[in-house]
């Protein structure tokens, strides 16, 4: 099992993309989305990773799984290590929780349809 399997909520093969990226070269405190390669494509509906890298070192992925109307999705967010407290935001008027990671655009506002462990989230988004 990889390094990033252990303790993760993820499949395998999301855990696979979060390892394959961490051998990119990704910037810290960046964003960016990157072609996923052949074997890893299913992954995704678009065949794309997003990567956050944050300001502490830590890396967070989203893997759109399903792509709908107005660019609307259903995804998994993966990231190496667990999230704080202040990144999964329960205030109202929020209809629910939400994931945001200020600064790292696509990630500032996914949607918690279920939380698996503290790193790994079932997020959507909908612009309604």
């Amino acid at each position: 099992m990889s390094l990033f399997g252990v303790g993760c909520g993820g499949s395998t093969q999301d855990a696979r993309v979060l390892e394959w990226v961490h051998a990119q070269s990704v910037a810290t405190e960046s964003t960016q989305g990157i072609s996923l390669p052949g074997d890893l494509a299913g992954a995704s509906a678009d065949a794309q990773v997003h990567v956050a890298r944050l300001a502490d070192g830590r890396t967070c992925i989203l893997l759109k799984k399903s792509i709908g109307w107005k660019s609307n999705f259903e995804g998994v967010l993966l990231c190496d290590a667990p999230l704080l407290p202040a990144e999964v935001v329960t205030a109202p008027p929020a209809p629910r929780a939400y994931v945001s990671l200020p600064g790292h655009a696509v990630f500032e506002e996914l949607y918690v349809r279920t939380q698996r462990d503290n790193r790994t989230f079932d997020v959507y988004f909908d612009l309604n």
